[in-house]
């Protein structure tokens, strides 16, 4: 990653939903990559950014990392295949 890239980590929160489909709107992204990964153990409980359910530690989540027209790189968490289906439908 050059230096002027950043990232960020995209905790859901409910009041956030709707601000967050209207950006993902407005400025296109690509998706880079996507994994499935595994909380060990967090201070801050990750959610999901599509329905907004918590994710434990020890359990298995989808990863989708994307980059917008401006650089920077997002992370999204989702609890199974729908929820990310449900956000990024052609990686069904």
């Amino acid at each position: 990653m050059n230096a002027q890239n950043t990232q960020k980590y995209r905790s859901q929160q409910s009041a956030d939903i709707a601000n967050a489909d209207q950006a993902r709107r407005a400025v296109p992204e690509s998706v880079e990559s996507q994994s499935i990964r595994v909380v060990i153990s967090s201070i801050a409980t990750r959610h999901c950014d599509h329905c907004g359910t918590p994710i434990g530690d020890n359990v298995r989540y989808r990863n989708v990392t994307t980059r917008d027209s401006a650089g920077n790189v997002t992370e999204y968490a989702f609890c199974d295949v729908d929820c990310k289906t449900a956000r990024f439908p052609r990686l069904g």
